[in-house]
C-alpha cells in the first residue's frame, strides 16, 4: 500500500482518437483549438502545437482528471534506444505516436501496428531534446 500518496485532479483538454486513443493537454498550458486548411484540429499551448487529423478526432472534451501513482504506473510502454532508433513497445493499433521539438513543433506522426515494436529513426535529427507523444503518454529523449 502507498501510503502519503494522494491523487489530484486536474483540468484537461482531452482528445479522444476514433483509435481508443486519448491524449490529454493540462488547460494551464492555455490550450487553444482550431482547424486548418489540412483538415486538421490544431491545440496550441504556451508549451507546444499538435495537430490532428479531425477524420481520426471522435470528440474533444473538458474533463477533471485524477493524477498519481496509479496513472503514471498504469503505462505499459516500453521506451529505449537502440543505436539510432528509438524503440516502443507496448501500443495499441493505430496509436498515433509523435516527434515533438521542445517548441512544440510536430516534426513527425506514425501509427503503430498491433503487436510490433514502433521504431523512431532518431539519425534524421540534430542533436537535441525531443519530446514523444504515444499513447496517451508524453515523454522527451535527448540525442547527442
Amino acid at each position: 500500500m502507498c501510503s502519503g500518496l494522494r491523487a489530484e485532479a486536474t483540468q484537461k483538454l482531452v482528445v479522444h482518437l476514433v483509435s481508443g486513443e486519448s491524449i490529454a493537454v493540462d488547460l494551464n498550458e492555455e490550450p487553444v483549438t482550431t482547424f486548418n486548411e489540412a483538415d486538421e484540429l490544431v491545440i496550441t499551448t504556451t508549451e507546444r502545437e499538435i495537430s490532428y487529423l479531425f477524420s481520426n478526432v471522435q470528440k474533444y472534451t473538458f474533463e477533471s482528471i485524477a493524477e498519481g501513482l496509479e496513472a503514471v504506473s498504469a503505462s505499459n510502454l516500453l521506451v529505449r534506444q537502440n543505436g539510432e532508433n528509438l524503440e516502443i513497445e507496448g501500443l495499441n493499433d493505430k496509436t498515433i505516436v509523435e516527434v515533438f521539438t521542445m517548441e512544440g513543433k510536430r516534426l513527425t506522426s506514425t501509427q503503430a501496428q498491433a503487436s510490433q515494436t514502433t521504431i523512431l529513426p532518431l539519425g534524421v535529427y540534430p542533436a537535441g531534446t525531443y519530446i514523444i507523444n504515444a499513447g496517451g503518454s508524453s515523454f522527451k529523449f535527448v540525442k547527442q
